[in-house]
């Protein structure tokens, strides 16, 4: 495109250093990272501020995109797929830098229905099964013998 007049752009800024690489994690660990851009604009900083709290839980999807000489999109390769977590802002004499914290869906600190193992528990699922009788005798520090003389 020629521009009739002569134009300012404005960018995003530039993207920090810390965005760690991305690894495809199967039966593993949850994988979290953080993107950072800094010297981004006054109104932008105003909207991340407003807006932090509507992103906690949005999808986050990482990936190249190859552009043409018109840069028009010639093909995306998806990395990763990220939930985000945290929007956060943060300002140093005349910078301003947006940080976005992320994990994978992995990474949540809720228990699964799961994961509660007490009797009372195991009995509500599987009526008879006496797996976890003695869970309750179990406590920091303590150890118990499992089999037939425990």
């Amino acid at each position: 495109m020629i521009e009739a007049a002569p134009a300012v752009y404005l960018g995003g800024g530039e993207l920090l250093d810390g965005f760690t690489d991305v690894q495809q994690f199967i039966n593993g660990t949850a994988g979290r990272t953080e993107i950072s851009v800094s010297g981004v604009a006054a109104a932008t900083q105003k909207l991340a501020i407003e807006e932090a709290d509507d992103v906690k839980g949005a999808s986050v999807d990482v990936g190249v995109i190859v552009f043409d000489d018109e840069w028009q999109v010639q093909s995306v390769t998806w990395a990763a797929r990220y939930r985000a977590d945290k929007l956060s802002v943060t300002r140093q004499d005349t910078s301003r830098t947006i940080t976005l914290s992320m994990g994978s869906d992995d990474t949540g600190r809720s228990s699964a229905p799961q994961a509660y193992w007490t009797h009372a528990d195991q009995q509500r699922r599987s009526p008879g099964d006496m797996i976890f009788d003695h869970v309750s005798g179990i406590n920091s520090g303590t150890s118990r013998p499992f089999g037939t003389n425990g």
